[in-house]
C-alpha cells in the first residue's frame, strides 16, 4: 500500500509541473483556467467515490488506479485554481487579502471536514462509514463550489508562450533567483510541518500525557487561524509579506522552545500554544501563495510571459516534498531513537523522544527557513517597480503592432 501511494505521489508532483504548464497556455475563450477545473470537477468527484468507497476484495489495481485518477483530478483543479487567484490582481497589498479570504475559506472547509462525521454520524462508526459520508460531501459540494466560482469569478485569456516546453519552462524557474530562494525557504517550513504533523497524535497523548485532547486542540488551532487571516493581510500589507513571514517563523521556533520544556499535564498551557501555533499556521497559508505571485512578475518583467500555473505548480511541489520528506524524518527518528508508541507505559525517556521529535528537529529546519527569508529581494517597493517595467514593456509592444 505505501508503495502504491508512493508511485501516486511521484507522478502527482510531476503532474504538478504538467498541469500548470498546459494551463498557462490555454487560450479559451471562457479563461484560461476555468476550463481545466470545469475538466476536473467530474472525474475528482468520481475518483474520491471509488477510492473511498471500495468493493469488498479488491487489490492493489484498483487502490493504484483510482489513486492515480484521485491526484491527477486533484492537480488540475487545484493548480488552475491556485493559479487563478494569483492572477486577480497586479497589486501586492491586494494580493494578500485575495489569498487571505481563499485561505481563510480552505481552512473553514478543513474544519468541516473534521467535524462532519463527529456530527453527522453516531459514535462508533466505522472507518468505511466515515470515508462514504467525506465522499458523498465531496460530490455534493464540489459541483457547488465549481458552479459559484466558474459563473462569478473573471478569467480572462492572457496572451501566453505559444508552445508546450517543460524542459524550457523548467529552465525559466532556475532563472529566477528570488523564486529559488523562497523555494527553498518553504522546502524547510513544510519539512518542520510534516514532522510536526507526523507526531501530533503520540506528542499530545504521550509528550504532554493529554490523551483524548488532540481534536480539541486541533479545532482550536484552525479557528484562530480563520479569525487571524484580517490581521495577517493588515500586517502584511504594513510591513511586507516576507518581513510577518519570517517574524511568525521566530515565534513559532519561541513556541517550540516553550512546548519542549513544558510541565505535563497543562491543557490550558497547550491551549494557548495551539493559538499561536493557529496564527503562524495563518500566516504560512495565507502569505505563501500571495509571495509566489510576486515571483512570477519577476519573469514576466524578463521574457514578457506569464507563466503563473507553472510558478503555482512549483511552490506545490516544494511543499509536497518538504511533507513526504517530513513524515520520512520524524518515523525515522523515532525509530532510531527506539520510540514505540504502543508500550504499555512510557517513561520520561520517551516524553523526551518524541517531544525532541516535534519541536528539536522542527526548531533546527525553521533556521535555514528563516536566514533564506531575511534577505528576499522582493518587497513591495520592487513588486511595484517590476509592475511599472510589465505595463511599459506590454504597450511598447501594442504601439509596435
Amino acid at each position: 500500500v505505501g508503495l502504491v501511494f508512493l508511485l501516486a505521489r511521484l507522478w502527482d508532483g510531476l503532474s504538478d509541473l504538467i498541469i500548470g504548464a498546459l494551463s498557462d497556455r490555454t487560450t479559451a475563450r471562457i479563461g484560461r483556467r476555468k476550463p481545466w477545473i470545469l475538466a476536473g470537477a467530474p472525474l475528482l468527484m468520481i475518483a474520491a467515490w471509488y477510492l473511498c468507497n471500495p468493493p469488498a476484495g479488491v487489490g492493489f489495481v484498483y487502490l493504484g488506479l483510482w489513486a492515480f485518477l484521485f491526484y491527477t483530478s486533484q492537480t488540475i483543479m487545484k493548480v488552475p485554481y491556485w493559479s487563478w487567484g494569483a492572477e486577480l490582481s497586479t497589486h501586492y497589498e491586494e494580493r494578500s487579502r485575495v489569498t487571505g479570504f481563499r485561505e481563510s475559506g480552505a481552512m473553514a472547509g478543513n474544519l468541516f471536514v473534521a467535524a462532519a462525521p463527529l456530527l453527522l454520524l453516531p459514535k462508533g462508526a466505522s472507518s468505511g462509514e466515515v470515508l462514504a459520508l467525506i465522499s458523498l460531501v465531496l460530490i455534493i459540494l464540489i459541483p457547488t463550489a465549481t458552479l459559484l466560482l466558474t459563473t462569478s469569478v473573471r478569467d480572462q485569456p492572457v496572451t501566453v508562450a505559444p508552445k508546450f516546453s517543460l524542459f524550457s519552462d523548467i529552465k525559466s524557474l532556475q532563472n529566477n533567483k528570488p523564486l529559488l530562494r523562497y523555494l527553498a525557504a518553504i522546502a524547510c517550513i513544510f519539512t518542520a510541518t510534516g514532522i510536526l504533523n507526523s507526531v501530533a497524535l503520540f506528542l499530545v497523548d504521550i509528550g504532554f500525557g493529554l490523551p483524548g485532547t488532540f481534536f480539541s486542540l486541533f479545532l482550536t488551532q484552525y479557528i484562530v487561524a480563520v479569525l487571524a487571516a484580517p490581521l495577517v493581510v493588515w500586517l502584511a500589507n504594513r510591513y511586507g509579506k516576507h518581513i510577518v513571514l519570517n517574524a511568525s517563523l521566530m515565534l513559532m521556533m519561541a513556541y517550540f522552545l516553550v512546548g519542549f520544556c513544558m510541565p505535563m499535564g497543562q491543557y490550558a498551557w497547550l491551549l494557548g500554544l495551539m493559538c499561536i501555533a493557529g496564527f503562524c499556521f495563518s500566516c504560512l497559508y495565507v502569505l505563501k501563495p500571495s509571495i509566489v505571485a510576486d515571483c512570477v512578475d519577476y519573469d514576466t518583467a524578463r521574457t514578457g510571459e506569464e507563466k503563473t500555473g507553472l510558478y503555482v505548480a512549483a511552490l506545490n511541489l516544494a511543499m509536497k516534498l518538504g511533507l513526504a520528506f517530513g513524515v520520512g524524518i520524524a518515523y525515522g527518528y523515532l525509530a532510531l531513537v527506539g520510540f514505540d508508541p504502543a508500550a504499555e507505559v512510557h517513561t520520561d525517556l520517551d516524553v523526551l523522544k518524541i517531544r525532541s521529535a516535534a519541536y528539536g528537529l522542527t526548531f533546527l529546519l525553521l533556521i535555514p527557513a528563516i536566514l533564506l527569508l531575511r534577505k528576499y529581494p522582493i518587497t513591495k517597493q520592487v513588486q511595484q517597480s517590476l509592475r511599472r517595467e510589465i505595463d511599459a514593456n506590454r504597450e511598447a509592444v501594442v504601439s509596435t503592432e
